[in-house]
């Protein structure tokens, strides 16, 4: 029986002498690396969601009015990502607004993003 280093974690393999990897826990991280798993995608797109909707949340924090137009560089520091929303609409004048959950915004330029609320019942 010939011991070798498991490729993954560096364990030596024990078993069949055409044995790969010390453990299934280590043939799935080489067959599926972290990068490919659909979990982590689904994980990090939340965040995302998550945190602009946080943002938007905070910006209209204390404010009566349900529509402001805001400097896109406040939102940029706040570290908004404005490639990720619930949805999408365009109205009849062919304006792109961009949904996550009660919140919308639609870009005015590179300078200024204007923000929706749903308004409260």
């Amino acid at each position: 029986m010939i011991r070798k280093p498991c490729p993954i974690c560096g364990k030596q393999i024990v078993g069949r002498s055409d044995k790969k990897f010390c453990s299934t826990s280590c043939k799935n991280k080489f067959h599926h690396p972290a990068k490919h798993r659909k979990g982590d995608t689904i994980k990090t797109i939340n965040r995302f969601l998550f945190q602009n909707f946080k943002i938007m949340e905070a910006v209209f924090k204390g404010e009566k009015k349900n529509k402001m137009t805001v400097p896109r560089i406040l939102l940029d520091k706040m570290d908004f990502h404005f490639n990720y929303c619930t949805g999408c609409y365009i109205n009849n004048q062919g304006k792109l607004y961009r949904y996550i959950y009660d919140y919308a915004w639609m870009e005015f330029s590179n300078q200024e993003v204007l923000l929706v609320r749903k308004k409260e019942e």
